[in-house]
């Protein structure tokens, strides 16, 4: 498939012209712009009130708060050892799953390489380094605090100019959010896909792992939004992260022709002005209502649409610069029939709130949905990850596409559709199906068998490590049996 290269941009309305394609500025949003626009790009520059850890979160203190308070610091752990830890029924994998968890936790937390992370805000992966803002917003949830990651705009400029773009995506968003680990990376590199750079993708796994061990955060609420060059990289991270959001909001992007097949389980809305035509981004984003629309067709079941839950908010009148961001909730007017307007260009319009922090609000992640649908085509790139919600494959399987459900009261996994280049896994837990009992795996083919899970705590360690995510802890695994064309 040819690559098309679209850099995503953002309009400094005195500084560039419409057409420029070096450079990039804030969306002039009206209401949507922040209220701390005055501010001066030296403070901008600086880290933003509680941008650190706090102890009282996850009840530690850092080594290197312990050496600043005249105090040793801690020791490092000794090796843990889980040999004694009661794995012989359903309740004990689920207490196992979490003490486990704690204790590996407890121990990473140590990590001098992660701590120098968290302090220095910045990571690195190969030649590629990503640096972020991040604050914390009001009080955590009962689960923790839900997770906003801000994508700038900029992409193919000077250095400068995308320096300025993620100092203004510090602000750009966060006036919208009540409670909330606010975060905006830094684009690793001044090209077309800052965001989604190879390098970009293990350093997303990076920063989530770190959150999710040093912060108190519900890893069942991380959302991801972006505005143009930032939106670009929401087109592209989400399908092969997809495992990892409760929900996304794409502003001003380009697709690049991206396949939105994992997208099953990850809400999505679309935002652009309706006369967005650098790029067509504008016929683009109607077009990607039309392919989601699609894709809940061909992954219907008994002739209905399932899955692909999204939202156009196509802006009217607008250009580039939609308002997205309304910390006031401002009602939008936007096209409603958006399959006529690409017909002919006319359309009834409606008014909406297109806050894109309050539609992202409105859900909550899945980790072990009933049913997914995986596009092994679209996986990460430079990325050791295996694993795609409770799915895994090697990373050398890099095509076919796997629709797999399971039924807890059957105690069965069906698979729908197998058509990987290579094995696939399907890892279990307590939460989905009973470990003790032979488990059913049917086909669409028509065969059918029942294999048996031994659970193990290495296997439970295994999974933590691959994502630090607690709320996708598995027990042990089997191999999916191949099924259609």
């Amino acid at each position: 498939m040819k690559r098309i290269l679209i850099p995503g941009i953002l309009i400094l309305a005195m500084a560039l012209s419409s057409c420029s394609s070096a450079g990039s500025g804030q969306p002039a949003g009206g209401q949507g712009t922040s209220p701390a626009d005055s501010v001066s790009e030296q403070a901008a520059q600086d880290n933003l009130p509680g941008s650190e850890p706090a102890g009282g979160q996850n009840g530690q203190e850092s080594a290197a708060e312990a050496e600043q308070n005249g105090e040793e610091p801690a020791a490092e752990p000794a090796e843990l050892d889980f040999s004694g830890i009661s794995l012989d029924s359903n309740e004990a994998l689920k207490a196992a799953r979490e003490e486990i968890f704690e204790k590996m936790r407890t121990a990473e937390a140590l990590n001098e390489e992660r701590v120098s992370e968290i302090e220095h805000q910045s990571m690195t992966f190969g030649e590629a380094r990503m640096k972020y803002a991040i604050e914390t917003i009001g009080e955590a949830g009962s689960e923790g605090y839900p997770v906003y990651i801000t994508l700038h705009g900029g992409g193919g400029a000077p250095k400068e100019l995308n320096d300025n773009q993620w100092n203004q995506m510090r602000r750009y968003y966060r006036y919208s959010v009540t409670s909330g680990i606010y975060i905006a990376p830094r684009g690793v590199r001044d090209t077309w896909n800052t965001h989604f750079n190879p390098e970009s993708y293990p350093l997303y796994e990076r920063l989530l792992a770190n959150l999710a061990i040093h912060y108190n955060i519900d890893t069942n609420r991380v959302y991801l939004l972006g505005y143009s060059a930032g939106g670009d990289g929401v087109y592209q991270i989400t399908p092969r992260m997809a495992d990892r959001f409760a929900a996304v909001d794409m502003s001003a992007g380009h697709p690049n022709g991206v396949n939105l097949a994992n997208l099953y389980n990850t809400p999505i809305a679309l935002q652009c002005g309706e006369n967005d035509t650098d790029y067509d981004r504008n016929l683009e984003t109607a077009k990607y209502d039309g392919v989601l629309n699609d894709l809940a067709v061909r992954y219907g079941r008994d002739g209905q649409p399932e899955g692909y839950l999204h939202r156009t908010f196509l802006h009217q009148g607008k250009e580039h610069a939609v308002v997205d961001n309304d910390y006031n909730r401002e009602e939008q007017t936007i096209i409603s029939d958006l399959k006529q307007w690409l017909e002919d260009g006319t359309s009834e319009t409606e008014t909406t709130n297109t806050n894109a922090i309050d539609f992202v609000n409105t859900y909550t992640r899945d980790p072990i949905p009933e049913r997914i649908v995986w596009d092994l085509s679209v996986r990460t790139e430079e990325s050791s990850l295996e694993t795609f919600y409770w799915l895994r494959a090697p990373r050398s399987v890099t095509e076919g596409v796997v629709v797999v459900s399971y039924d807890k009261e059957t105690n069965t996994v069906h698979v729908e559709q197998n058509t990987a280049n290579g094995p696939v896994y399907a890892m279990v837990n307590d939460e989905m199906l009973d470990i003790f009992q032979d488990i059913h795996v049917t086909t669409a083919d028509g065969a059918g068998s029942a294999v048996t899970v031994t659970p193990s705590a290495e296997y439970i360690q295994k999974t933590i490590e691959e994502r630090w995510d607690k709320n996708m802890i598995f027990v042990g695994e089997f191999e999916l049996p191949a099924c259609g064309e």
